[in-house]
Formats: structure tokens, C-alpha cells, sequence
């Protein structure tokens, strides 16, 4: 079969387009780029207990703190994802050990003794060899505050929450407002 030069350009096209759609209907039903819906749970749950909503406004849910993580983790952060995968497998495993449930299932305050335990590397340690608590407890801690107080063009801080919460104005240019001449 010979084709022409049209029949050929057709062909390409449409095969080009298939293959640029084609991680849109893979990924869809999942808001997220690297977490799983189940990973994210549980990093929701860990970010929440970090950043909690209050009296004063939201707090790291609805920040959107998980995109912030979400989208750094294939970008700036890519380095760090062997650790989140390690750390979320490690929190599951120890909380089905010491409570029989996933850790996003535990209460509020079950949750925060965990996280205690978890500061203070003292939960079971044959869930935790492949990465050590403290610094898995602390890189959530990090990117947690990163994603509430950060600006919201790298995915957290939804609407300016954590501005308005301390009573900030919003920055005039994004980046730029340090150089502001003196009278």
C-alpha cells in the first residue's frame, strides 16, 4: 500500500492526538499527580493533625496543603518520593499494628499520640527500616508549612487562607515586593 503525503499527515495526527489524551483518561477519577486516593488519605490525616482548622480559619485541608505536596513531589521535590512512598507504607503498617485500623481511620486524638510517637521514634521499628520516623515526621512537618504558608501558585494556600488568617495583605507582584524603594 503507498500512501500520499495527506493520507500520511491524517494518520499522524490522529495518532498524535490519541497518544497526547491518553494520560487524561488514565488518570481520570484521581485529583492527584503522584499520591494514590489512598496515600493521600493518609497524608490529609498527617497534614491536618500538623496544620488543624480552628476558631482563627481552615487549616491544611482546605489550604489544599495535599496539592501543594502532590505537585511538588514531581517537580522541586522529586527526590523526596521514595521517602513519602516508605513513610506512608511505615504509618499504615503501624497503625494497623497498634489500633487495627488505617491511620486516616483513627480518631483525632489517637492520631496525635501517634504522631507523638512517631516525633519521638517510638513506634513499632519493624515497620520502620526502610526509612527512620524522625525524618519522615519532619519532611511532612516541612512541606506541611511550605504548602500553608507558601505562595498559592505552587498549589497550596488556596486563596490566600493562611494570609488572611495573620491578618496579611496579599503581595502586590508575586516575588517581586522585597525591592520596594525607601522614601
Amino acid at each position: 500500500m503507498v500512501l500520499d503525503r495527506r493520507t500520511f499527515l491524517k494518520t499522524g495526527v490522529a495518532g498524535f492526538g490519541s497518544i497526547m489524551l491518553m494520560p487524561s483518561c488514565v488518570t481520570r477519577g484521581n485529583p492527584y499527580h503522584f499520591f494514590t486516593p489512598e496515600e493521600a488519605k493518609c497524608v490529609i490525616a498527617l497534614c491536618e493533625q500538623i496544620i488543624p482548622a480552628d476558631e482563627h480559619g481552615g487549616g491544611a485541608t482546605e489550604a489544599g496543603v495535599i496539592h501543594y505536596i502532590d505537585r511538588q513531589l514531581l517537580a522541586v521535590f522529586d527526590y523526596n518520593q521514595v521517602i513519602y512512598q516508605q513513610g506512608i507504607s511505615a504509618i499504615q503498617a503501624s497503625s494497623l499494628a497498634l489500633h487495627g485500623q488505617r491511620f486516616e481511620e483513627l480518631g483525632r486524638d489517637t492520631q496525635l499520640e501517634f504522631l507523638h510517637a512517631l516525633e519521638d521514634e517510638k513506634l513499632p521499628e519493624a515497620h520502620w527500616t526502610e526509612v527512620a520516623q524522625g525524618r519522615f515526621f519532619n519532611l511532612v512537618i516541612r512541606h506541611s508549612m511550605q504548602g500553608f504558608y507558601g505562595a498559592p501558585r505552587h498549589g497550596g494556600n488556596r486563596n490566600y487562607m493562611s494570609y488572611q488568617m495573620m491578618g496579611l495583605d496579599f503581595p502586590l507582584v508575586v516575588g517581586r515586593n522585597h525591592y520596594r524603594q525607601q522614601p
